[in-house]
C-alpha cells in the first residue's frame, strides 16, 4: 500500500536513474550492496526504490529543488507542476513494489544531505559507463 504525500512542504524529492546510481558501483548489485553505495555516501535513510527499480527517490530537504542542477537527475519541490510523491509504508522493505531502501524519516533530521547525493552522483560519473560486451562481427568473404 502506498501514500501520496506532497512534496514541498516537508521535503524535497531527488529522483536519480538506477543507471548513475549503479554506475558508481563495482561488483554485485542486489538489494543489499546498493544500500551499502548509498550508505558509503553518508545517505542513511530516506530512500525509496521505485516499482519498476528503474529510479531512486531520495527525500531531502524542502527548497533542495530551486537550487538543483545535476545533469541527468531532477528535483521536485512546491515549484513543480507534478509536486506530489507516492511512498510506501514506512515498514516495507523489499520488493514487490515500491519500497524502502534506506529507513523511513520520522522527522526532518533523517531527510538526506543533498551534498551527499551529490557526492553518490559524482562517485558515478568518476567510473567510465559499464558497457555491455559486444561479439566481434563475423569475417566478411573477402576480407
Amino acid at each position: 500500500m502506498t501514500a501520496t504525500l506532497r512534496v514541498g512542504m516537508h521535503f524535497d524529492v531527488v529522483q536519480l536513474p538506477s543507471g548513475i546510481v549503479e554506475n558508481g558501483m563495482r561488483g554485485i548489485k542486489d538489494q543489499a550492496a546498493v544500500a551499502d553505495h548509498f550508505r558509503a555516501a553518508g545517505i542513511t535513510s530516506a530512500v525509496i526504490v521505485s516499482r519498476t527499480q528503474t529510479r531512486y527517490f531520495v527525500l531531502v530537504p524542502p527548497g533542495t529543488a530551486r537550487d538543483w542542477a545535476e545533469p541527468g537527475t531532477q528535483c521536485i519541490g512546491s515549484e513543480h507542476r507534478t509536486d506530489y510523491l507516492g511512498v510506501p509504508t514506512p515498514t516495507r522493505r523489499e520488493p514487490p513494489g515500491a519500497y524502502w531502501l534506506m529507513p523511513a524519516p520520522d522527522d526532518g533530521r533523517m531527510l538526506c544531505d543533498p551534498a551527499n547525493i551529490r557526492l553518490l552522483i559524482g562517485k558515478a560519473r568518476k567510473r567510465p559507463a559499464q558497457r555491455a560486451l559486444t561479439p566481434p562481427a563475423p569475417p566478411t568473404n573477402g576480407g
